[in-house]
């Protein structure tokens, strides 16, 4: 009997800890305005009025499997969770190339549904386990493909990147294009036991500078390449990325087909505006 009651306990203990918390922000903060959420409450397909999932190969390899973009691959759990799960596939472009399997992840996105120039970003996640690809929360726009030597008309911002097999948290922002005149800024930082339960990323971004924080901490202060005055949209991914460039020890590592499927899972998004003290 006494060992039922101790695994009983066990049993509650760990859903106490595994059960969602709200955000990191006091809901009844002055400062700030909640104008977007989702809780991501039912089954299936994530909110088409809130959200959009492109299908593409997104990070295509002629000497090694490709990376692809699959809308089959981002779902709602039914336990109030959004899921961007990455799995090993059969090759899709067999007259292209020869590789014995692909990979395929996902997005979800905003665009053409919210938008907002500054504000606060929020997200609680529990991020991949597996090596060889990386899970990111960012804000976008196509005048990101502006150059003019700034970032005032549009800069990707990634309030972070983690990937699977380090504790390592990246914050970024890229802006002029990703061609030759492409500009970017970037800070990593190393959060131990990341991996590990749930986790809060949060920009508060301002007209004048970027603030980021990680579990409530601030990480990241920076205005580089101008501060974007211009609305972006919201976007959560996975990628996989088998080429030189990003399957390495200094990004997402070289991924074992052995080690998925692996998931990047979602608690919930929110989205304030800021409310300028009075004056």
């Amino acid at each position: 009997m006494k060992r039922l009651f101790a695994s009983l306990f066990l049993a509650l203990f760990v859903t106490a800890c595994e059960t969602p918390t709200f955000s990191a922000l006091d809901e009844q903060s002055p400062e700030w305005r909640l104008v977007f959420q989702d809780e991501f409450s039912g089954r299936g397909r994530p909110d088409p009025d809130k959200w959009i999932s492109k299908e593409y190969n997104r990070r295509p390899n002629k000497n090694g499997p490709d990376g692809w973009w699959d809308a089959d691959n981002v779902y709602l759990n039914g336990l109030g969770q959004l899921v961007i799960r990455t799995s090993v596939i059969d090759n899709r472009n067999p007259d292209e190339d020869s590789d014995p399997y692909d990979y395929a992840s996902a997005m979800v996105s905003t665009e053409g549904k919210f938008e907002q120039a500054f504000g606060r970003f929020e997200v609680r996640a529990k991020l991949p386990r597996s090596a060889g690809w990386w899970s990111a929360f960012w804000l976008f726009s196509r005048s990101v493909h502006n150059v003019d030597g700034s970032g005032r008309d549009g800069t990707e911002v990634d309030i972070m990147e983690t990937f699977g097999w380090t504790d390592k948290v990246n914050h970024a922002l890229h802006w002029d294009s990703y061609e030759e005149d492409h500009q970017w800024s970037v800070f990593a930082s190393m959060r131990p036991g990341i991996r590990q339960g749930w986790h809060t990323f949060t920009l508060e971004w301002f007209p004048d500078k970027y603030i980021f924080y990680v579990d409530g901490d601030e990480t990241w202060r920076t205005s580089a390449g101008g501060v974007s005055q211009v609305p972006l949209w919201v976007k959560l991914s996975g990628e996989v990325d088998t080429t030189d460039g990003a399957a390495n020890k200094w990004w997402a590592n070289v991924p074992d087909p052995a080690t998925f499927p692996d998931k990047f899972i979602v608690d919930w998004v929110r989205v304030y505006e800021h409310i300028p003290p009075e004056e």
